[in-house]
């Protein structure tokens, strides 16, 4: 059986946000102003996204430099990736974040291999903006304006065949993934709402219990293609 392992960035494969970091150091007056019109509704993630971004008195590389230096992957990351790849599957990073400032912290980490399904950026852009944006998976069908849509992403995962494991911390795009992944790890906000609706998600804290279900996984995957190799003795 196939495995995908999808995993969402800030506060789940990073140890923080991300992007909240880089706004309280770079962002103008209004960030929080601008989060407190996000939280209450007034407009959309991506809006607000744009928006504190787009007040940010800094360049990308000067910001995904500052993201490098001060962020840092959760413990139990590398081995995650390690296990999932010995188990012969597939890990990537599909996030509403900006690619810049995760790019940037996977190569500082030495993971500049991964897989990244995020919004794209640039620094040209229309009408002087500092900040162009592509939205390379953001869909009308998906409940929300999310920048990403995650569930998307898992339903493609899930077209290909096998298992596909999401790994995340939030509301919104995370929630839908959870809804559709085959299993779920969750912290935070997407714990509190995984046991609020009924589904299955084990709590994590760093991300060593992620590994360890995959590594017993993939234990299980090379006993069963032993056990049904010609010349084991086992009945055909």
């Amino acid at each position: 059986m196939s495995l995908s392992v999808i995993c969402d960035f800030d506060g789940t494969a990073a140890d923080c946000n991300v992007a909240r970091l880089l706004l309280a150091r770079f962002g103008g007056e209004d960030t929080a102003g601008l989060r407190l019109d996000y939280r209450d509704g007034k407009m959309t993630f991506r809006e607000y996204q744009e928006q504190a971004f787009l007040s940010a008195d800094a360049t990308i590389d000067e910001m995904a430099a500052y993201a490098a230096e001060q962020a840092r992957l959760r413990p139990g990351f590398a081995q995650t990736v390690a296990a999932t790849r010995k188990a012969g599957g597939d890990f990537r990073i599909v996030s509403s974040g900006l690619d810049f400032y995760i790019s940037a912290v996977l190569e500082r980490c030495g993971f500049a291999d991964i897989p990244v399904l995020a919004v794209r950026t640039s620094e040209e852009g229309p009408n002087g903006a500092s900040i162009r944006y592509d939205y390379q998976r953001g869909q009308k069908t998906c409940r929300g304006d999310w920048a990403v849509c995650k569930c998307v992403a898992v339903e493609a995962a899930l077209g290909e065949g096998g298992e596909v494991v999401f790994v995340g911390d939030g509301l919104g795009a995370d929630a839908c993934a959870a809804e559709r992944a085959s299993k779920v790890f969750a912290r935070a906000a997407l714990l509190d709402h995984c046991r609020e609706r009924g589904i299955p998600a084990e709590p994590f804290d760093d991300l060593l219990p992620v590994a360890a279900y995959l590594a017993g996984r993939g234990q299980s995957e090379r006993r069963v293609r032993n056990h049904d190799r010609p010349g084991t003795g086992v009945s055909r």
